[in-house]
Order: structure tokens, then C-alpha cells, then sequence
């Protein structure tokens, strides 16, 4: 059920990032919620969970917006493993290490699909452009994070079952 409400936030980042965040004087510092989503995932679900969410919302970003498949889906996915690998190299979850992997992960994903774009000459994008939009994307992330890291680690994070062990064995 988590699960579901989890995918449910990430389609309305989407749809949010898609539609609100487009308009001329919000575009240029909109946070990438979708990417911020993914490392949620990745942090509170593990790095098999964020990539699987990644892919997932990257076809769908790649299939209602994208110049073609697989592109943002590479590139969610990555951050959605690497979020989920880095947790598990930490002893506990801080807000710290979610708000340097979303920083982080925003560059990134960011990178990647100017990349991919790049090497297949899809959209001609200069260097100076995904230089300014996405260290201001990542600030952004970065900022968003901290206002609702409580609030999705609240409401999403799986708590694990306490495991009694039995004592009658030894009587």
C-alpha cells in the first residue's frame, strides 16, 4: 500500500514538474521533484526499489515527454540505485544525506540526459545553458528536501517487525 501511495507522489511530481513548474517565472528555479522522489526511495526503500521506481517514472516522463525512450529512465534509474546504495553505506539515515543526494542526484540526472541528448544530437542544448539549469535545479532540490525530508520519511518509511525469539528452547 506504501508502495503505491509512494509511485502515486512520484506521478504527481511529475505531473507537477510538467505543468506548474513550466511557466516562464517559475521555470528557471523549479526543483526537480521527481528526482528528489527517486532518492526517497532509493533511501528509505533501498537501491533495487529506487531503481525500479526510476525506470518506472522515467518511461513515463520518457513516453508523454521525452525525444525518446529510455532516456530519462537511465537516468532516474541510476540515481534511484545510486541513492539506494549510498544509504546503505551510511550507518543510519540523516537529512544531510538526503539533501547532499538530491543535490547530487539533480546534477546528475541532469548531466545524463544532456549526455544521452548530446551524443544522439537530439536537442540542441548549449553547455552554458545545462550549466546554469541544473546547478540551479540541484540548489533548488536541495532546498525542497529539506522543507519535506520529515514529512515523506514519515509517511513512507517501512518500520521493521521486531523478531521475538523463543526461550522455550533452552527450559
Amino acid at each position: 500500500m506504501k508502495s503505491f501511495l509512494f509511485f502515486l507522489t512520484l506521478f504527481v511530481s511529475l505531473i507537477l514538474e510538467s505543468t506548474v513548474f513550466r511557466v516562464p517565472g517559475i521555470s528557471s528555479f523549479a526543483p526537480n521533484l521527481v528526482v528528489f522522489g527517486v532518492v526517497m526511495v532509493g533511501i528509505l526503500r533501498g537501491s533495487r526499489m529506487g531503481m525500479a521506481f526510476g525506470i518506472l517514472i522515467g518511461l513515463i516522463q520518457d513516453l508523454s515527454f521525452g525525444p525518446f525512450l529510455g532516456q530519462t529512465a537511465f537516468a532516474y534509474a541510476l540515481v534511484g540505485y545510486l541513492s539506494g546504495y549510498f544509504r546503505s553505506l551510511v550507518m543510519r539515515e540523516s537529512m544531510l544525506l538526503a539533501v547532499l543526494l538530491s543535490g547530487v542526484s539533480a546534477e546528475l540526472s541532469a548531466w545524463i540526459i544532456y549526455g544521452v541528448s548530446r551524443l544522439f544530437d537530439a536537442a540542441p542544448i548549449s553547455l552554458h545553458l545545462i550549466l546554469r539549469d541544473s546547478s540551479r535545479s540541484a540548489l533548488m532540490t536541495m532546498v525542497i528536501t529539506v522543507l519535506l525530508y520529515r514529512l515523506y520519511r514519515r509517511a513512507f518509511l517501512v518500520k521493521p517487525r521486531a523478531k521475538y525469539q523463543s526461550d522455550s528452547a533452552s527450559v
